[in-house]
């Protein structure tokens, strides 16, 4: 019989796959007015809540899934009205990473295009990729990863010599250290991946002695990511990064090898398509898993059509403003991701704790009466 599951390896390349969009988009600009130069270690500080909230999901998901774990521990109504939540805020997310995808690769081109082709075109991609099984998707996020890890090592391994180290140390010189507004912005950038525990349930490797293993995946993840952040801000400094958009491929402008290449930003945005694609096809699975618990069989084939309208359409109405896209995504995004990703599973195992003691309770009362 064919494995229809996928590794824990494959789920945590999908993770750091799709989270090196919003990253590469939001830091470090987004944390440098509350931590300076003390961007990067900021992202060090969100690491431990990172982790926290993927034990508490994983603790909730079980190994059958968030979705079927939620369901379980609240009832069907009640379990399918929070199931709906993190549905309308996966299509939220889906319909802000099909615009802000379309928008880099409309600038990317020098404005040669228009925003609804590059829209549609993802959307498609997206579409296809969504209808297909998980595992074909998981084994392409690994592919992704590679390119996207590749390309990231040669921008910020060239820049790497162009850093000034005092434009990052010493932190006291400046601020005490970043406050706790830019590390929790940092995990809530991060928190992207919040919809990973909704697959689990087609993870085949699960146990407790492998948690080492999303140990070592999450805690490595974010310390890479910290140090790409301490090369950008190294090199462009804490001022002119604070002012561009997407310090990231700013920085990507100034790479090349006399004689070799020049100019690889174009080719860099191309690239990165691959992390857009990995992002939105998690929602996307995610959002089938979910519906699994709430519609009937016959209506299941439907759900990635559903989605990827409704985000496309979303992409095109909400946000006319070529701006707008990029303001939601910085100022509502992380909070929202900590609301889902933490706090609410947070309660969710404070509840299921908390039944766990009772019917340990009562089966000890029970016993004592006897």
């Amino acid at each position: 019989m064919k494995d229809n599951k996928i590794s824990r390896t494959q789920l945590m390349a999908l993770l750091w796959a799709g989270v090196m969009a919003p990253a590469a988009e939001l830091l470090p600009s987004l944390l440098l007015p509350g931590a300076g130069r003390g961007a990067w270690l900021a992202v060090v500080l969100a690491a431990p809540l990172v982790l926290a909230a993927g034990w508490l999901l994983g603790s909730l998901a079980g190994r059958e899934g968030l979705a079927r774990g939620v369901t379980g521990l609240l009832g069907r109504w009640l379990g399918g009205a929070v199931l709906l939540l993190y549905i309308v805020w996966a299509l939220c997310l889906l319909s802000l990473r099909l615009r802000l995808c379309a928008q880099r690769l409309l600038a990317s081109g020098e404005r040669d295009g228009a925003l609804w082709f590059f829209l549609l075109s993802v959307a498609a991609v997206l579409l296809w990729m969504g209808r297909g099984k998980l595992t074909a998707f998981a084994r392409a996020g690994q592919l992704f990863l590679t390119a996207l890890l590749i390309t990231a090592g040669v921008v910020l391994g060239l820049s790497l010599f162009q850093a000034r180290p005092e434009r990052l140390l010493p932190l006291w010189w400046t601020e005490a250290g970043p406050p706790l507004q830019a590390a929790l912005s940092a995990a809530g950038v991060m928190g992207w991946g919040l919809f990973l525990p909704f697959l689990m349930g087609d993870v085949r490797d699960q146990g407790e002695k492998k948690n080492w293993h999303w140990l070592f995946w999450g805690l490595g993840g974010a310390l890479l990511l910290a140090a790409a952040q301490g090369v950008i801000v190294g090199n462009l400094g804490t001022e002119l990064a604070a002012r561009l958009d997407n310090p990231f491929f700013a920085l990507a402008k100034s790479v090349g090898v006399e004689g070799a290449f020049q100019r690889v930003e174009g080719v860099v945005t191309a690239l990165w398509t691959f992390a857009d694609l990995t992002m939105g096809g998690i929602l996307i699975f995610a959002i089938r898993t979910i519906s699994a618990e709430l519609l009937p069989e016959r209506a299941r084939p439907c759900v990635p059509w559903a989605a990827v309208l409704l985000g496309t359409a979303a992409a095109l109405v909400l946000f006319p403003v070529g701006e707008s896209g990029e303001a939601l995504s910085r100022q509502f995004v992380p909070a929202g991701n900590l609301v889902l990703g933490f706090f609410l599973p947070a309660g969710l195992w404070i509840i299921k704790e908390g039944l766990g003691r009772k019917g340990k309770c009562g089966i000890s009362c029970g016993k004592n009466s006897l």
